[in-house]
């Protein structure tokens, strides 16, 4: 009587172990599932952000490359006013005398 006693509470945790095993395994593939799909989600947002910053890349080039054609043009004005004012600024070669 023992035996088939034990025989049968073995078979009871067996099943059980196997019901528990079979349960284990559908949430490790939902789980599995689950990360593939935010790995593929989390790709997709990278590639958006990655053109984003491409695109803002390029557009601060742009506005450097402008704002340095814009600086030489101020360096060369502000040469040309200096030597223009130093021209006008000059003293005169003669001193004016008093009479």
């Amino acid at each position: 009587m023992q035996k088939e006693h034990l025989e049968i509470l073995l078979e009871s945790i067996d099943s059980k172990f196997q019901v528990t095993l079979e349960a284990f395994q559908s949430l490790n593939q939902k789980i599995d599932t689950k990360i593939d799909e935010l790995r593929s989600e989390l790709k997709q947002d990278i590639a958006v952000v990655d053109s984003k910053v491409m695109g803002l890349s390029k557009r601060l080039d742009s506005v450097e490359e402008r704002l340095s054609n814009e600086i030489a043009e101020v360096r060369a004005d502000l040469a040309a006013h200096r030597n223009n004012t130093e021209l006008h600024h000059a003293p005169p070669k003669h001193p004016l005398k008093r009479a």
